[in-house]
């Protein structure tokens, strides 16, 4: 009999960073997976600004920025009848750019999604905490008095271990068994589109010459072909719309290529992996039940224009893994737990909502060109593809985590706290809640009203921003509370002076008095 505080089904990227958030807090953590192995043809592509602060927090932002595409390739998006030829639309992508933009210390990534599992799962396996099992199924799920309760079953030699554990994370994809067990189903209809992903090594470069972009589309007479570049080199994806949900052959599969590319050569290509998806977007219908919740893919999918898919899952998984952290060690109170769904699901409903919005938009301006109409107004829709950094950081979220002030339920803004611009205030956040100082406030008053509040409940944190680092974000008199996923959860100009923490608690969760904490 295994017994753990948390067990994680899945691991794709959303389970691995969930693994490693909850370690973080110094939570043992059980890892499954099915297969042997990481998946090998990838899917995702895109990292946004948040999610690399995400890993910027874990540990692996310079090993992920490491495997993208430079400006080169992420300055735009292009469309074309085929590789060779002139686009016939070119429009930039701010949101996928990578370079270095004063609302974050990090910058966004074009990659491939498993090189993001790879650095993620180099993480997992130097963590005492996290113990990970793949070709192991967890079947068996069902909710209990004190947790849940799962076995574990080794796919290789049928062994079967039970395992008990507080709470359990469904990460396990767009097909997942976890729903069931939920009680709940994705709420989607799938969009009459199929798409063969092929993925393939060869060199394009006299094809694409200096047309490079994120994603090139080719409007060919047998249909779409998307070219995905992986490394900017010779590793590429290709999306090919195809009639219906059965492969096509290899051969058929390179014929098609070659047409997009616009030639007539035997281009050398090393087909790695073919698959076949649909694009079915929707979100569930709940994301929780008890001690069972559901993350990344196995809550909500995404379409794949935007690459918005992966990086709902990842705030997500912050969104949720530091409140369990907090519950399963006694310092919060288990109704917190309910607000993952309240603050998520908004956030992540409207990005699918805004990924489905753009496809249609584009798909008006692909069939308009072919149809020889006036794409204009189609095409000044399209621009919102990759320049949707107001979606990415405008948001606010609403619970009873969060106050209903100006400010609050927001990404606490960056600013860089040193002349070299090596620390940002972002890496003060994380482990605990931060009282965050203006750099005119009385930083020993604050720390002495924040040492006054009860022992054994949720850390809190006194940081001071420097004089000057404040300008255009934070107030120099303002404090503001923000909690470990970056959120504010309140914040109160003009009190520099005055350290009442009135304000604050309510939004500070407690544990009830004399309530023992959890053994991790």
């Amino acid at each position: 009999m295994i017994e753990v505080p948390v067990c994680v089904i899945g691991c794709g990227p959303i389970g691995l960073s969930g693994a490693l958030l909850l370690s973080r807090h110094g939570v043992p953590v059980l890892l499954v997976e099915r297969r042997s192995e990481l998946n090998t043809h990838p899917r995702s592509r895109f990292v946004d600004t948040n999610t690399m602060e995400l890993f910027r927090e874990l540990g692996i932002e310079k090993a992920v920025e490491a495997t993208g595409l430079g400006p080169d390739w992420t300055a735009y998006n292009r469309w074309s009848d085929s590789l060779a030829q002139s686009p016939y639309a070119e429009i930039p992508s701010p949101t996928f750019l990578t370079v270095p933009g004063p609302n974050s210390p990090c910058v966004p990534v074009m990659t491939a999604q498993d090189e993001v599992e790879a650095a993620l799962m180099t993480r997992v396996l130097e963590d005492p905490n996290i113990d990970v099992r793949f070709n192991t199924e967890a079947i068996d799920l069902a909710q209990t008095d004190d947790g849940a309760q799962l076995t574990l079953r080794d796919t290789l030699s049928g062994e079967r271990e039970p395992v008990t554990a507080q709470y359990t994370i469904g990460a396990d994809g767009p097909g997942s068994s976890t729903r069931a067990v939920v009680g709940t189903h994705l709420e989607a209809e799938p969009r009459p589109i199929y798409s063969q992903d092929v993925i393939f090594n060869a060199d394009l470069s006299a094809y694409v010459g200096e047309r490079k972009g994120s994603l090139l589309y080719t409007t060919t007479p047998q249909g779409v072909v998307i070219f995905q570049p992986l490394d900017g080199h010779r590793r590429w994806r290709c999306q090919v719309v195809v009639g219906d949900q059965n492969l096509i052959s290899e051969e058929d599969a390179r014929a098609r290529i070659r047409v997009a590319l616009g030639t007539e050569d035997d281009v050398e290509m090393t087909i790695t992996s073919m698959r076949m998806w649909q694009p079915t977007p929707g979100c569930v219908t709940q994301f929780a039940s008890g001690c069972i919740f559901l993350a990344g893919d196995a809550a909500h999918v995404s379409v794949p224009t935007g690459g918005m898919g992966n990086n709902i899952g990842f705030a997500g998984i912050r969104n949720l893994a530091w409140k369990i952290a907090y519950v399963v060690r006694g310092l919060a109170p288990d109704a917190i737990l309910e607000t993952y769904d309240t603050e998520h699901r908004p956030v992540a409903v409207e990005r699918i909502d805004f990924g489905v919005d753009t496809t249609e938009h584009m798909a008006r301006m692909m069939r308009g060109h072919v149809m020889g109409e006036d794409i204009t107004e189609a095409f000044e829709r399209t621009h919102q593809y990759a320049d949707y950094d107001h979606l990415l950081r405008g948001f606010e979220m609403s619970s009873e985590l969060i106050a209903p002030s100006v400010g609050s339920g927001g990404r606490a803004p960056h600013v860089w706290i040193d002349d070299d611009e090596t620390e940002s205030v972002l890496d003060w956040f994380g482990l605990s809640y931060v009282l965050l100082l203006g750099s005119s406030c009385s930083a020993v008053a604050w720390e002495a009203a924040v040492g006054e509040l009860p022992a054994g409940g949720v850390p809190v944190t006194v940081r001071q921003l420097p004089a000057g680092a404040s300008t255009g974000s934070y107030e120099a008199d303002e404090v503001v509370l923000v909690r470990p996923d970056g959120i504010i959860a309140q914040r109160r100009s003009g009190v520099g002076g005055h350290p009442d923490l009135s304000d604050f608690l309510p939004y500070i969760p407690r544990v009830e008095t004399g309530r023992p904490a959890a053994q991790v």
